[in-house]
């Protein structure tokens, strides 16, 4: 039994050093991100503010980045969260309210925030899978380096393998 289990852990091992080398390659644009909350709610607009894709499904999405504390608390209202805003560092840390839909037995996650080539975009994926097609509120908020967000003009949305550029709106 004893020698099954050595090679299993010494390919578990070298699995994880792979994916570890992987996620420091040099040309990888992967960003440190903090997500600061992420709950089942959007704004009680959503449908008059959201950015709506032309294509099937049409999907809709809201993103906005907040320049200071008094606009974070407002967004924070806006998007419906109930428990009192935190306080954040705005001048080191960028924050951004990303409104989706999701299906309700797949719920949304970031997976990765990655910089474009010219430093514009935000990517953001969601895991997808055989999910219902209802949609149910999710609201991610989350915080990246100020140096590294200041360019951000948009976002690109991966949901179910389709790509959506969701304009920034502060």
């Amino acid at each position: 039994m004893k020698t099954i289990k050595l090679p299993l852990l010494f390919t578990l091992i070298s699995s994880l050093l792979f994916v570890y080398g992987c996620s420091n390659d040099p040309e990888n644009n992967q960003q440190n991100f903090d997500v600061i909350t992420s709950e089942k709610n959007l704004p009680a607009n959503m449908q008059e503010l959201a950015f709506e894709r032309e294509e099937t499904p049409r999907s809709q999405y809201l993103v906005r980045m907040p320049d200071n504390q008094a606009d974070f608390e407002n967004f924070w209202s806006l998007y419906g969260f109930k428990k009192q805003a935190p306080e954040l560092d705005f001048k080191e840390k960028s924050v951004f309210f990303i409104g989706v839909y999701e299906s309700g037995s797949c719920p949304s996650e970031i997976e990765k925030v990655e910089l474009n080539a010219d430093n514009t975009t935000i990517t953001i994926a969601h895991p997808n899978g055989n999910c219902t097609a209802d949609a149910t509120p999710r609201t991610f908020v989350i915080q990246i380096d100020k140096e590294e967000a200041k360019n951000i003009t948009s976002f690109i949305i991966i949901e179910g393998g389709t790509e959506t550029t969701v304009p920034l709106e502060n």
